[in-house]
């Protein structure tokens, strides 16, 4: 023992001893030469893809509102006083244009002039309101023109708050991810909504959703819980829509749900087509961490029914791993005999009193059990989820961070199940958009 430390000690004494001297002063010589380089390799790179976007994006604009200005005497620029680095305000000029991306084509200019990052935090007016307890760290760095604020809330999957996704950029940002971010932010540009103003409720295709922020539904179930108030609620993709024309006992039973909630990005398009833009796309998986949460703080109970056999089981397990203290009342698989059965599962809900009953059997069968029985069930909430135990129990690899990012899960889900999602997709979703174009039509005319 006596040599083992002996040992120890003399190689401690080593490594100490290797940290002085010229060999020391070397190290670390080289390591801020490494940093430097690696920092002014990074400064060119993004130097030059903004002159070039000036070029090929800002010059031309320019040159057009130069033309305007002489004919019409209408300014160029509107000035405009942002949070700078280290908070300080700071003056920038965006070009006159109603329309956001030729709006914000000026900004190239104040990156070239040092006032803008290309990449960065979002740029927010100077206003008090707009700092947070605990902002500080964010800016000791400028603001960015592509922030991933930008890219998430662009593609209505901005669920965290603002101050967590521009920490989460900070703690991740480095050369190749400003370069990602960029060429993400290109395809997610095209779901962007410049609007402050949205409608609590929306109304596509005859069927009436609610228009709210993930943080906005899940306080809204967590106070009907802790109220002993009971509620239904479904979720609508593309495809729920579609179903609606071929199955009109699904349609009805819509229209009595107490909460239908947008799920996809099909559906944010939708509502950009009939200008009436969406909060945020809230589909049950990614809602149930936040459910999650929220359950474990105010010791609420879930209830799994839905899936293969073994699937709710794995679920179930890995709910209680990743959430400990979790309570999960039970679970049952969804491939039982709905028309025999249903009563003795009903009858092992009931036991548990449940606060969250999630039913997983897929669109409509899922909703059609929960409208028959939910004056039989004893919980507080029915939730009708899909495929959100596959997803969650690892039976199907969800879509990457990076692909929800840009708009296209679909996409993964076809390259997971191509034979069976073929259809739902590539002829589903053309026909879905023709249906609200065909619908919107025939509003505009009414009014």
């Amino acid at each position: 023992m006596k040599k083992d430390l002996s040992n120890i000690n003399s190689l401690e004494k080593a490594l100490d001893a290797s940290e002085h001297g010229l060999t020391a002063v070397f190290k670390k010589a080289l390591f801020m030469s490494y940093r430097l380089a690696a920092s002014a390799a990074a400064w060119l790179v993004k130097y030059l893809i903004t002159l070039i976007l000036f070029i090929v994006i800002t010059l031309p604009v320019l040159v057009f509102l130069i033309f305007r200005k002489a004919f019409s005497g209408r300014d160029i620029f509107i000035a405009v006083t942002i949070i700078g680095q280290r908070g300080a305000p700071v003056v920038i000029k965006y070009f006159n244009f109603n329309k956001y991306y030729w709006r914000n084509s000026s900004l190239f200019i104040f990156v070239l002039a040092g006032k803008l990052q290309l990449t960065g935090l979002s740029i927010k007016e100077y206003d008090m309101h707009n700092r947070v307890p605990g902002d500080a760290c964010l800016y000791t760095a400028r603001p960015g023109i592509f922030s991933l604020w930008f890219l998430r809330s662009s593609s209505r999957i901005a669920h965290k708050s603002k101050l967590e996704i521009e920490m989460e950029y900070n703690f991740k940002r480095g050369l190749r991810e400003d370069i990602l971010l960029i060429i993400k932010s290109i395809p997610a540009a095209f779901f962007h909504v410049d609007v402050k103003d949205y409608h609590a409720e929306i109304n596509l295709l005859g069927i009436k959703f609610q228009n709210m922020t993930m943080s906005e539904a899940v306080e809204r179930i967590a106070a009907h819980i802790g109220s002993n108030e009971r509620r239904k609620i479904f979720f609508v993709n593309p495809d729920c829509f579609n179903k609606i024309f071929s199955d009109k006992g699904y349609f009805e039973l819509l229209h009595k749900a107490d909460y239908i909630f947008p799920d996809g990005i099909g559906v944010h398009l939708a509502c950009k087509m009939i200008n009436n833009p969406l909060k945020e796309n809230i589909n049950g998986t990614d809602m149930l961490p936040f459910l999650c949460q929220m359950a474990l703080q105010r010791g609420f109970s879930f209830y799994l029914v839905g899936g293969k056999p073994g699937i709710a089981a794995r679920m179930k397990a890995r709910l209680e791993n990743d959430y400990p203290g979790l309570k999960i009342a039970g679970e049952q698989h969804g491939y039982f005999d709905r028309e025999k059965d249903s009563a003795a599962v009903l009858s092992r809900i009931n036991e548990q009193r449940p606060d969250i009953l999630l039913v997983a059997f897929g669109v409509p069968v899922q909703e059609k059990w929960i409208e028959d029985n939910f004056d039989k069930i004893n919980c507080r909430i029915a939730m009708g989820v899909g495929g959100l135990f596959d997803f969650y129990s690892g039976n199907i690899k969800r879509a990457p961070t990076w692909m929800r990012e840009i708009g296209m899960e679909w996409f993964f889900r076809f390259l997971m199940e191509p034979k069976r999602m073929f259809k739902r997709y590539f002829v589903g979703n053309p026909v879905f958009i023709f249906r609200v174009l065909r619908w919107k039509s025939k509003k505009d005319k009414k009014e």
